[in-house]
């Protein structure tokens, strides 16, 4: 029970994250971050859940992406009504979780004042940072905090193994095995991201365990992994042949358009495209941001300056992570050494936590490195890492015991340890306020352009202009916030029918099936350009109108 007593270190913590909390909803209220399609599918599946009575299993016209976000984004919609702050809410509540599970994970394996610096720390972040937990695109939010609780739990399942058998703590013991299986289940199904986390938790019951495993807590562990992975189960068990979550995910780690490398030349390119743009995206590099997709943010300028920003960054994350796995390694030996006995059971559990989760990290940079996924778009697919956020308490420890580290020698080494340290912690944190800083800095344009959007709609609907051809990128997230008074069906540049992005064929069907439907395509857009040269051979005589960076075609009887 020691593990479940509150002092002031829990108070202030509890007062960090509300306060992290809250600051995702002023900006969450202020309009940021820019809305993109994908969180408009996402919207609209929540429309469906609170008002149609429907339960979809998996994301719209996706294999392998639950759907969390929708179900409590529909839940939030019955309270506030339908809106883009509503559905957010959902994301941020999950944050939140992450936060709360990674300060217990923070303070059970190392200390509850390092557990106030890592909260602190996480408080803040760079713009793709607060992107990733604020934004109802699936997959990251619940990854993180799904990830966390799952070695949250483990740790404890460890260091509490074989102790008093009384009935209560049985209950209780179960309990948490039952949570720690629905806490798979439910990741499972949101995201495959997180299976290196989910792999080291388990080797964490494995080793210490393994007793319960075999007599008694496989049961509850199943039953809470068949509870939470039921939707991803019903879903697969419908899925025709190619179309179920396994060979979704294959594909996805192969490529499609991009090949995953499979030539020693190929592979070195995605570490490098991994270490160098990937990984410090996915962390929280504030700096010099590669996004390939224009609506997501500023391309990061090819300079000098930019790429040592980078390499600073990813080797000094590499650094820090072989440091610590080193610093644990050798800790662990000298502490065989001091006590031939055997080390107490706690401090082997959280020793071997801590290999656990450096472990985990490494686990999904190697996967992650040699996919096709850093050879496209190295920093769009940065979200693939995000598991590494869930790792920064084992990153930063050995920095944690540099700079709280006390000591009765005074050699010059030890005597620098502690500033060095303690500057290097200082840095890292004036990084990531530096990111929140550059992310307040573009609300306001972000304001500017939802205006943009928002006249949009509400001259396509002056217009009656409800059924529209355009792109992924305008269509989803037009019919959510126009709650669905305009539909859309997704065209390619050459103009055919785009089938993997329109995500809701019920839009399409709509769209094919009226004459007057129109075309609203981006200024810069490849289908403007296709269909221009469409018109100009075409019978049909078109009205065409410019509105905030877009045209619109309305055919005329």
């Amino acid at each position: 029970m020691k593990y479940l007593k509150f002092d002031r270190y829990d108070l202030c913590a509890g007062i960090l994250i509300m306060c992290a909390t809250a600051l995702r909803i002023v900006f969450n209220a202020l309009g940021w971050p820019p809305t993109n399609a994908d969180e408009g599918t996402m919207g609209i599946m929540a429309l469906h859940i609170a008002y149609r009575g429907e339960h979809p299993y998996i994301f719209y016209g996706q294999s392998y992406m639950g759907v969390i976000e929708a179900y409590l984004g529909a839940f939030f919609f019955h309270l506030f009504g339908p809106s883009l702050f509503a559905l957010r809410l959902g994301v941020i509540l999950l944050t939140m979780l992450f936060l709360i599970s990674t300060y217990l994970l923070t303070r059970l394996l190392y200390s509850k004042p390092f557990g106030l610096f890592i909260l602190a720390l996480l408080s803040f972040g760079s713009i793709y940072v607060f992107t990733r937990e604020m934004i109802a695109t699936g997959g990251t939010t619940q990854t993180l905090f799904f990830g966390s609780l799952s070695l949250l739990l483990a740790c404890w399942l460890g260091m509490t193994a074989g102790r008093n058998s009384s009935r209560l703590t049985v209950f209780l013991r179960a309990l948490v095995y039952t949570c720690w299986g629905l806490a798979i289940g439910l990741g499972v199904w949101s995201d495959m991201i997180v299976l290196p986390i989910f792999a080291m938790a388990i080797v964490l019951l494995v080793l210490f365990c393994w007793r319960d495993l075999l007599i008694w807590a496989w049961l509850p562990i199943l039953t809470g992994f068949l509870v939470g992975a039921a939707p991803l189960i019903q879903y697969n068990l419908q899925a025709y042949k190619g179309n179920d979550s396994i060979s979704i995910l294959f594909d996805l780690f192969q490529g499609s358009t991009t090949q995953a490398p499979h030539t020693l030349q190929g592979i070195l390119l995605g570490i490098k495209n991994t270490v160098l743009i990937s990984m410090p995206i996915a962390t929280g590099n504030p700096f010099c941001p590669v996004i390939e997709l224009p609506w997501l943010g500023d391309n990061s300028p090819h300079t000098p300056i930019c790429t040592v920003a980078h390499a600073f960054w990813g080797f000094g994350f590499l650094a820090l992570l072989a440091l610590s796995l080193i610093t644990c390694v050798v800790g662990l030996w000298w502490l065989r050494r001091r006590r031939p006995d055997g080390l107490d059971r706690a401090t082997l559990v959280r020793s071997i936590t801590h290999l656990c989760m450096l472990g985990a990290g490494l686990l999904a940079l190697a996967v992650f490195a040699v996919s096709s996924a850093p050879i496209s778009w190295p920093g769009f697919h940065a979200r693939y890492l995000s598991t590494l956020l869930i790792i920064v308490p084992a990153v930063l420890f050995p920095l944690w015991q540099g700079a709280t580290a006390f000591t009765s020698h005074f050699s010059t080494l030890n005597r620098w340890i502690p500033l060095l340290s303690r500057g290097a912690l200082a840095l890292i944190f004036l990084f990531y306020l530096i990111g929140t800083g550059i992310l307040i800095s573009e609300i306001p344009r972000t304001q500017v352009q939802n205006q943009r959007m928002a006249d949009l709609r509400q001259t396509l609907e002056r217009l009656g202009a409800t059924r529209i051809y355009t792109d992924y990128w305008s269509c989803d997230n037009t019919a959510f916030l126009s709650d669905e008074r305009i539909v859309c069906a997704v065209m390619e540049t050459n103009l055919q029918m785009e089938l993997m992005h329109n995500r809701y064929p019920p839009y399409e069907e709509a769209v094919i099936h009226d004459p007057q439907a129109a075309y609203v395509f981006p200024d810069t857009s490849q289908q403007l350009v296709t269909l221009e040269h469409k018109i100009a051979h075409s019978e049909t005589h078109y009205r065409i109108l410019k509105q905030d960076g877009y045209t619109i075609f309305l055919p005329q009887q």
